[in-house]
């Protein structure tokens, strides 16, 4: 078995232990399509293995190997979404939904061959729609990451019309571009993609204290506040995922803001 294959598969059994209290053999056959039960009883023996102190022995009441109470993450980071990741979009796990989002034209082979400039430091000559224009334009782009913004995808590039770092809407290139040999300017040149920032949030103050407080309770806040990192070219994307680009009217409508010293610093950054 790939190494690939196999993180994926104990991702799995991490997932399935820490969301659903226990995995089972047929689980993983049903979902990897694994035709042998001893091959995903293999599977979880060689996970016990690696973490004896994650998983207990198979409880037959329960019909299934459980977790210690000891459990700890290993192939995963213990979200929520990636247990959705797995089973959010299955028609067997009833009690879990999705909001829709709009489908955006992508296109694969185009998609492709800017994911392998990425990874081979590539400058591409690429069609580009602009919003500014209204028609597409011609650019030689230095990408180097592909981001989701919660919403769509963008490529983060250096552009040589612009002679700056842009931000490039995936579903907005057209055509076959053309490489154009490698790339002088790359992700470690982009000082607003290796720059940091702490994006500081609080409590609407307009909410009463007992709101105030279940604020506090969702977001894991720690005397009143929430330290979230994020890199400077990505702010203006996380402040629009949280809705803090628009101030609410209603305060239970808006229920979190960004500390007003931080927001201030955040200014050169943000989407006004």
């Amino acid at each position: 078995m790939k190494a690939t294959e196999a993180h994926r598969k104990y991702q799995f059994i991490e997932v399935v232990l820490q969301w659903e209290g226990g995995v089972t053999t047929s689980k993983l056959q049903d979902y990897f399509d694994i035709a042998s039960r001893t091959t995903a009883y293999n599977l979880i023996k060689a996970y016990r293995k690696e973490f004896p102190e994650n998983l207990l022995h198979y409880d037959p009441k329960a019909k299934s190997h459980q977790p210690s109470k000891q459990f700890k993450p290993h192939y995963t980071q213990g979200t929520l979404e990636e247990y959705l990741s797995f089973f959010g979009e299955s028609p067997n796990h009833t009690y879990l939904d999705l909001i829709p989002t709009p489908i955006r034209n992508i296109n694969i082979e185009l998609v492709r061959q800017i994911i392998q400039a990425c990874r081979q430091q590539k400058r591409l000559d690429i069609e580009y729609y602009s919003l500014s224009s209204g028609d597409f334009e011609g650019r030689i782009i230095s990408p180097h990451t592909l981001v989701n913004d919660g919403i769509r995808w963008h490529v983060r590039a250096y552009c040589e019309k612009n002679q700056a770092y842009r931000d490039f809407v995936l579903s907005r290139f057209m055509g076959t571009p053309e490489e154009e040999g490698k790339a002088q300017f790359t992700a470690e040149h982009d000082q607003d993609w290796n720059t940091w920032l702490t994006v500081t949030l609080q409590p609407d103050p307009r909410l009463t204290k007992e709101s105030q407080r279940a604020i506090e309770l969702d977001y894991l806040m720690d005397n009143g506040k929430k330290d979230i990192p994020c890199r400077a070219a990505l702010v203006k994307y996380l402040l629009q995922k949280l809705r803090l680009d628009n101030y609410h009217h209603n305060p239970k409508g808006q229920q979190i803001i960004v500390d007003s010293d931080c927001w201030e610093a955040l200014k050169p950054h943000r989407m006004d």
